[in-house]
Formats: C-alpha cells, sequence, structure tokens
C-alpha cells in the first residue's frame, strides 16, 4: 500500500445531509439522551439518600427508589424515540436554512475520515471502510464496525474533487466496485 497524502473537505448537499441525519444521528441522539437521563436519575437518588434521618428512612428510601428506577425505565422506553423524532424533524428543518448547511462535511485526510456535523462528529479510519462502490451517482464507503454508509454524491458542480479522492481509495485503501 503506498503512502500517499490527501487532504480533501466536502460540504454535503441537501440529500447527503438527510441520509446522515437519519444514519448516524438517530443512534448520537439516542446516546445523548440516555446519558441525560441517567445523569437526572443519579442525581435525584443521591440527592434523595441525603434527607434520611433513622434507620426506617433507609427502607423506605430503598423503595422509593425502586420505583423512580422502574419508573424511569418505562419513561424511557416510551419517550426517547418520540425525543429523537423531534430533534431529528427539527435538525431537518434548521438544515434549510444556509448557515446549517455549511456545518454539514465530510474530511479525508491520508489516514483519517471525518464526518462533521453539528449534532456530532465520527471519525473512521481507512482500514474500516469494508467496500467501495462508484454508481453514476453516488460514491459510498462501507463501513464494517458499525455498518454505516458514508455517501457522497458524485456531482462536482460544486468543487469537489471526486476524481481524486477515487484515485487514492483505488490506489491506496481498497478495491472500488463500479456499478
Amino acid at each position: 500500500m503506498n503512502t500517499s497524502k490527501i487532504s480533501l473537505e466536502f460540504e454535503l448537499n441537501l440529500t447527503e445531509i438527510r441520509k446522515l441525519n437519519n444514519m448516524y444521528f438517530r443512534r448520537l441522539c439516542k446516546e445523548k439522551i440516555t446519558f441525560f437521563l441517567i445523569l437526572i436519575l443519579f442525581y435525584i437518588i443521591f440527592f434523595n439518600f441525603f434527607t434520611l434521618k433513622t434507620e426506617d428512612d433507609l427502607i423506605e428510601w430503598e423503595l422509593q427508589n425502586l420505583v423512580l428506577i422502574i419508573l424511569s425505565i418505562t419513561f424511557y422506553c416510551f419517550s426517547v424515540n418520540a425525543i429523537c423524532k423531534v430533534i431529528l424533524e427539527l435538525t431537518s428543518k434548521l438544515v434549510l436554512y444556509t448557515d446549517f448547511i455549511g456545518k454539514y462535511k465530510l474530511n479525508f485526510a491520508a489516514s483519517n475520515i471525518y464526518v462533521q456535523a453539528p449534532l456530532g462528529t465520527f471519525t473512521y479510519q481507512w482500514c474500516q471502510i469494508e467496500k467501495a462502490v462508484l454508481t453514476k451517482d453516488f460514491f459510498f464507503l462501507y463501513i464494517k464496525d458499525d455498518s454505516h454508509i458514508i455517501s457522497i454524491s458524485n456531482d462536482t458542480s460544486d468543487g469537489r474533487n471526486m476524481k481524486e479522492l477515487i484515485t487514492f481509495v483505488e490506489s491506496n485503501r481498497i478495491n472500488i466496485i463500479k456499478v
């Protein structure tokens, strides 16, 4: 394998942003909501512990927290998908604004691929790419670790240097399947 250098940055168009939001940020949103709800639950349990005054209160505290945990899990199961859906709907409406579109980028370096967006950033190494598929309209990079697909439009009207990227991938990283 050659150790050739590459440094490309592509701003994503509206179609690519929608695909990216559906694939990546649903999981990222769920992770952030889960972390936030667990943090709130521990905060409530921790500070509720300091209100104990007698030994009898300890048993009551344990029962209250058991009920609180069960209710929290039930709330989580029913609400996390709805909350994620609302957040993704909001981002899909925000995508229509020009300033928001410019924050979605794909960066290709010699050793890493960076997927940047307002909701978070993912970093992949080239060795994580399982397959590369080139079609008439899109160039797809399949990531084996988490089953994500990076889809890049072949439209070069916005100054993208797709030929350089395709040449780099084919000569240095993985064979490209052309469909």
